[in-house]
């Protein structure tokens, strides 16, 4: 009888035993994964300040009046670069400002009005969803004549100048233009387009407000990968000001950057 009845029990330990280090081969293995989780979130942390903190470094040291946009490949991919841990981190960069701005509180009221007509006819044409273009809620209000397409240049222009003709004729000088210049603009197109528009002096002064040869807002994005050639583990980016003048907006301490978040991996 005390045999039948110890052959239970020590099944029984022997479950009860197995089951509690079940139990804490579980809880080491989770653990081990909550403190791998919180090393990578610290190790893309970093990775991402840093890049940013160089890419602004590099910003903000760029000649006087440079125009960024002529140093840039076509399809925006910058820099490579391997990171001490081993991570390939892709720089790529684009000119920001051919997307239309929807944010409207720090524009100057001399260019207020402007913007208003302008970013409603957008709204009124393309609906909720915006213009193929894009929107931003960053950046100077101008509209950037080598980026924005031909479509979005008119319908601003129409909206600033209140001449569907005018407006045509203003876009097609700029989309002209640009054809014969590779796909950017020649620093003459937008006196040019003025001048082929017919417009006079003081519409001349609104639409200059509105429209750049000189853009100086562009977007960052890095791409961190474990491999050259793998997916991306990381992508984050934001937008950032050139100036063409050594102003405020780089100098100091303050950085060029106006954005930065992490973004979804694709």
């Amino acid at each position: 009888m005390r045999r039948a009845f110890a052959l239970p029990m020590v099944i029984a330990l022997v479950v009860v035993v197995g089951m509690m280090c079940a139990v804490m081969l579980e809880r080491q293995a989770a653990q081990r994964g909550l403190a791998q989780r919180q090393l990578g979130w610290y190790q893309e942390h970093h990775a991402r300040l840093g890049l940013q903190e160089a890419i602004d470094a590099w910003v903000r040291n760029l000649p006087t009046g440079v125009d960024l946009g002529t140093l840039l490949p076509a399809d925006g991919h910058f820099l490579d670069l391997e990171l001490k841990d081993g991570t390939d981190a892709s720089v790529t960069l684009k000119e920001g400002q051919g997307a239309i701005l929807t944010d409207l509180a720090a524009v100057e009221p001399v260019s207020y009005d402007d913007a208003a007509a302008e970013l409603s006819a957008v709204a009124s044409f393309y609906g909720p969803s915006g213009p193929p273009d894009g929107l931003r809620t960053v950046g100077p209000v101008a509209l950037s004549l080598h980026t924005a397409s031909a479509e979005l240049i008119e319908i601003a222009a129409g909206a600033i100048t209140g001449q569907a003709d005018v407006a045509t004729r203003f876009a097609q000088s700029i989309e002209q233009d640009r054809q014969a210049n590779g796909g950017r603009c020649s620093p003459s197109a937008m006196g040019i387009a003025m001048s082929e528009a017919g417009v006079d002096a003081d519409m001349r002064t609104r639409l200059g407000r509105m429209f750049t040869v000189r853009p100086t807002l562009y977007y960052a994005t890095v791409e961190l990968r474990d491999s050259s050639v793998g997916p991306a583990m990381a992508r984050f980016g934001g937008y950032f000001i050139v100036a063409n003048t050594r102003t405020s907006t780089t100098s100091g301490d303050r950085s060029a950057f106006l954005t930065w978040e992490k973004l979804g991996v694709e």
